[in-house]
């Protein structure tokens, strides 16, 4: 079973190397491949997680390829969103962790939210960063 996880914002970063300062500001272990044309990224984006190689699936859609879900869900869609960065991952722990890190430092960077289509719900930035920050270590727990 996959999951994701939709980041919707006003604008896009340009390059890895602007998301990696945002993942950086926050302290995640998550080194992302200076490899990849970011503004071409489609399908799976490897990535260093404390040093072990890990990754999700990592897209650049429309604010349109999502109304369908946000509809769904009785969300209307801010004027200002308009793009999504979608993330995808299977049962992976390390990719969920990286998903969830990266998605948060990716909105907070763009001034966006991150939207779950599992739950229907948008979180604030702050519920993100609790979720992000505490997601590693309910991980090694289970572990």
């Amino acid at each position: 079973m996959s999951m994701e996880l939709y980041v919707i914002s006003p604008k896009r970063l340009d390059t890895i190397q602007e998301w990696q300062k945002a993942v950086n500001e926050f302290q995640f272990p998550i080194k992302l491949s200076e490899d990849v044309d970011f503004e071409k990224t489609s399908g799976f984006l490897p990535l260093l997680l404390n040093g072990k190689l890990s990754g999700f699936e990592c897209d650049h859609w429309t604010i349109n390829d999502i109304k369908e879900s946000l509809s769904f869900y009785h969300i209307a869609p801010d004027p200002s969103w308009k793009h999504v960065l979608a993330f995808r991952w299977g049962g992976n722990f390390d990719e969920l962790i990286c998903a969830t890190q990266t998605s948060i430092a990716y909105a907070i960077a763009t001034g966006g939210l991150i939207f779950d289509p599992q739950e229907g719900e948008i979180f604030s930035n702050e519920r993100s960063l609790e979720i992000a920050r505490n997601i590693e270590k309910e991980v090694e727990s289970l572990r």
